[in-house]
């Protein structure tokens, strides 16, 4: 049985950093096709960087919930191990796409305006990165909280930044993530059993 786990997590994390692979190369890819007399190497290595914020998060919640999901179907429960990794684990993914939303705000310093002007854009451009964070905060000790904010923030940001064909990589980079992290909220919600009083107080 341990062995058919073992080859079942080995297998998985193949096909997902396989995935992996294939989705940087054709970000850059069509980044490079789109711009080919403006990328140097340096630039290509950064666009792998930023670019594996999302994606890792992506395929990295995809491990942990079919692990988790399998490990709770078959036996009801998950082990304590996994358990620490699914209760910190939506809260570690929505640091990294809130970082992620915020890079797109240093544009605004491309701009040639004054610096009063520049803070004022700069502050526009964070209002999403500054709501998920409040969210972050409501939800960090109520899983229920962070389940609906981020279903609902995913939601938000597939109606307003994938209004098109040529939009559709926003699905990958903004919407799916937000979605997993709040399916990683919801297995943290449902599938931890809280520990009991008495060993709780025994072990503290």
């Amino acid at each position: 049985m341990e062995n058919q786990k073992s080859q079942f997590k080995r297998n998985l994390l193949l096909i997902l950093i396989g995935l992996y692979v294939v989705s940087v190369g054709a970000f850059v890819y069509a980044n490079y096709a789109s711009e080919p007399d403006l990328q140097k190497w340096w630039m290509l290595l950064l666009n792998v960087l930023i670019v594996s914020i999302p994606l890792v998060l992506v395929f990295g919640s995809i491990y942990v919930l079919v692990i988790a999901w399998r490990e709770h179907s078959t036996l009801g429960e998950v082990n304590p191990r996994l358990a620490k990794i699914i209760h910190w684990a939506p809260r570690v993914a929505a640091i990294m796409i809130i970082f992620f939303v915020g890079l797109f705000s240093l544009d605004v310093f491309e701009m040639q305006a004054s610096p009063l002007e520049l803070l004022g854009g700069f502050l526009m451009h964070n209002i999403p990165a500054l709501v998920m964070l409040a969210l972050l905060i409501l939800a960090w000790k109520r899983p229920a909280v962070g389940f609906v904010a981020f279903l609902i923030a995913g939601a938000l940001f597939s109606i307003f930044f994938v209004r098109s064909i040529y939009a559709l990589p926003n699905l990958a980079l903004f919407v799916l993530p937000m979605l997993l992290i709040a399916g990683l909220f919801y297995a943290d919600w449902k599938w931890l059993k809280p520990r009991p009083q008495a060993q709780s107080e025994a072990e503290g």
